[in-house]
């Protein structure tokens, strides 16, 4: 019953995602199958007609209808399976998609969850789309069977059991064969994955400095190592296993095919059967045991790809239940003024999944429309947790933040981060345009991306570059892209945040990455920068903060202390 409801699902996601792809698979394993049979009913003509003396007209008629039934066959065939690659192509995108949605969609704390990966790699291998390859196969299979079925009912019927019973051998130990590869592959994930990372580790350019300066070499190719000799050591078990298995195999075929010339030649001396049909059931013999062994060897298959299905559907489920945040765009829009912004934090407390430790502790404070807040404490004192609460990469493990009095937990996220600009330390540039990396699909105002290049100091760099705004930024996919320093790609960053003209700008340590002068000349523009706009200013340091309306020092995700720079300054 369970794998009837499984094959139910399997149904659903493929006609949602291949059912072209389907269909054609289908109707090119039936004409597929009907080859073979073709070609054991012509050869035993051709002789039955040689043997009995049928004159050369009869002989090459029958060789005709024969060639042009198989060249009409071969015709279909080619078409289907040039039909089956472009249907590939397509289902292939659509689950290239459906995989890269889940990716974006899924939220932010499992992005990177090892369990979750392996997960998705192992739900990758039984797609619904992709099972009914093998399942187009085994329906011809069928048909195949059914055509060997009425030779064998009208010349020997009394072989077919000496083949059912050699083959059964031989199907046990395709089950056994293929139960113990499908551990083999399930054990390498972990492993495949720390080399996947490890060869990322050796090859982009992102981790080549880094590598370099701190000589690395000899640690990561160690760690290569470690993995690879892992790897090797499950290789060499499992090969032993399937040796085994394959060696017992080769001696029952060896078996069966003496069985079979003896008994066959056996009736032929006796005038049982002609030497036409002593061809035709040689024939029939050599597809019936490949049909035999490949029929159950294809439902052993699917039965292990149903079971796979079963990781896919779970996977599928998973991301359903994790994606809540994403699921907030089903919400009704909220109407949220998106240039008088105010935030409030009401008794929020929060600990990362999976610990106990709250890195945030019953935090209450409210940032008023227009006002200049800084957040200031050491590293670990909670303030990029903030950060993610107010961005909602994460929800508050307890109590609300409010927007303009609106738990944004009710508020579509595609709505809310409308009226967000964050210019987060760990920032990303992405290897397209500087005007995509500033724009993204915002509707293209120049004189706004002009303004904005000026106010975050980038307009000497773009003026410096021959394609100006458009210049490709980085080498992956165009070998003429510019790399970009760090300060650069935060003055982007930032001039990313002001395109967008969002009613709360969140600047997290924005400067981290400037030079002196870069960094002095963005403190002196601050005022213009936040002009109008909520601001939220992170930093560890109390003397950057000197332009802030208010700040609030954290420690242990706590506040303990609240007031401008020059009261904070007379309290120390």
């Amino acid at each position: 019953m369970k794998r009837i409801k499984t094959f139910k699902e399997l149904l659903k996601y493929s006609a949602k995602t291949g059912a072209g792809y389907v269909i054609i698979i289908i109707i090119k394993n039936c004409f597929s199958s009907i080859l073979p049979l073709l070609d054991i009913f012509g050869l035993g003509a051709v002789i039955d007609a040689l043997e009995t003396g049928k004159s050369k007209e009869e002989i090459f008629r029958i060789i005709f209808i024969y060639l042009a039934l198989n060249f009409a066959i071969l015709m279909f065939q080619s078409l289907f399976v040039y039909l089956q690659n472009k249907a590939l192509r397509k289902a292939t995108n659509k689950v290239q998609y459906e995989y890269m949605k889940d990716g974006i969609t899924v939220d932010y704390h499992w992005a990177q969850d090892g369990s979750i990966l392996d997960m998705k790699n192992k739900s990758m291998g039984a797609h619904p789309a992709f099972v009914f390859d093998h399942i187009g196969e085994f329906l011809g299979y069928i048909v195949k069977f059914v055509g060997i079925f009425y030779i064998f009912s009208v010349l020997s019927p009394f072989f077919i059991f000496i083949i059912v019973i050699t083959s059964s051998l031989s199907i046990l130990l395709i089950f056994k064969g293929r139960k113990i590869t499908y551990d083999h592959e399930n054990e390498k994930i972990e492993e495949n994955r720390r080399l996947e990372y490890l060869y990322s580790l050796m090859t982009k350019y992102e981790y080549a400095k880094e590598i370099r300066i701190n000589n690395l070499k000899n640690i990561v190719l160690r760690k290569n190592n470690a993995v690879l000799n892992r790897k090797m050591q499950k290789i060499r078990n499992y090969v032993k296993k399937y040796l085994k298995i394959e060696s017992l195999s080769i001696m029952i075929a060896v078996v069966q095919s003496f069985l079979m010339y003896s008994w066959f030649s056996y009736s032929v001396y006796n005038g049982q059967i002609t030497i036409a049909e002593y061809t035709m059931l040689l024939g029939a013999v050599t597809l019936l045991t490949s049909i035999l062994i490949s029929f159950f060897d294809k439902f052993s298959l699917i039965d292990r790809m149903l079971s796979k299905m079963d990781v896919f559907l779970n996977y599928k489920n998973w991301i359903a239940d994790h994606n809540k945040t994403y699921r907030s765009n089903e919400l009704p829009k909220a109407g949220i003024d998106q240039k008088n912004i105010a935030i409030e934090f009401e008794n929020v407390s929060f600990k990362y999944p999976g610990t106990e430790q709250l890195v945030l502790n019953c935090l209450n404070f409210t940032i008023h429309q227009g006002e200049v807040v800084g957040l200031v404490g050491l590293n670990g004192s909670g303030k990029s947790t903030i950060v993610k609460l107010i961005t909602r990469l994460y929800t508050p493990t307890s109590g609300r933040i409010l927007l303009n009095g609106i738990d944004i937990q009710t508020i579509p996220i595609s709505e809310y981060l409308k009226c967000a600009g964050p210019v987060l330390q760990d920032f990303c540039v992405f290897a397209y345009s500087m005007k995509e990396n500033i724009i993204f699909d915002m509707p293209e105002d120049s004189a706004r991306l002009n303004e904005s290049i000026e106010r975050s100091g980038l307009k000497s760099k773009v003026e410096s570059l021959e394609h100006g705004i458009d210049t490709m930024l980085y080498k992956e996919l165009d070998e003429n892209g510019v790399e970009f320093s760090g300060g650069e790609g935060q003055k982007l960053a930032l001039a990313r945040a002001l395109y967008k003209d969002p009613g709360i700008l969140i600047l997290d340590e924005p400067t981290s990455s400037l030079d002196p002068i870069a960094e002095y000349n963005m403190y002196s523009n601050m005022y213009n920068l936040s002009k109008g706009k909520t601001t939220i200013f992170i930093s560890h340091r109390l003397s950057s903060t000197r332009f802030c309306d208010r700040i609030l020092v954290l420690k242990d995700g706590a506040i303990v202390e609240e007031g401008n720079h020059d009261e904070l300054m007379a309290a120390r």
